[in-house]
């Protein structure tokens, strides 16, 4: 394994050792962390069990706060634009519009 992934095995220890819990929290919200951080901690010493149960907790409060922000955001959105199936005809042309000028102006630049 070492031999196609180098890693300073002192250094990530200690690493681990002094973030390893916070790491699994912070790198639930990073872009494309979550998976990196999975590796780089399968890698150094920490148990499975603690690993297992913090990213448990971890995702469960990320769960808990973007299904409330999402819940939040659509109440919102639902009392600013009321009753939006009256507006559905003019959305689905503006998006129509949107793409067509979308396509000329690509197909414009190509000639």
């Amino acid at each position: 394994m070492q031999r196609f992934i180098k890693v300073n095995f002192l250094r990530l220890e200690s690493l681990v050792a002094r973030y390893g819990t916070a790491a699994i929290f912070i790198t639930q919200w990073l872009y494309g962390f979550r998976l990196l951080s999975a590796a780089v901690l399968g890698l150094s010493r920490m148990r499975r069990s603690r690993y297992f149960t913090l990213q448990l907790l971890s995702c469960a409060i990320w769960a808990v706060i973007c299904t409330y922000i999402g819940y939040f955001f659509g109440a919102t959105l639902r009392n600013l634009l009321g009753d939006i199936k009256k507006y559905n005809i003019l959305i689905a042309l503006g998006i129509m519009g949107i793409g067509f000028i979308l396509w000329l102006t690509m197909n414009v630049r190509k000639r």
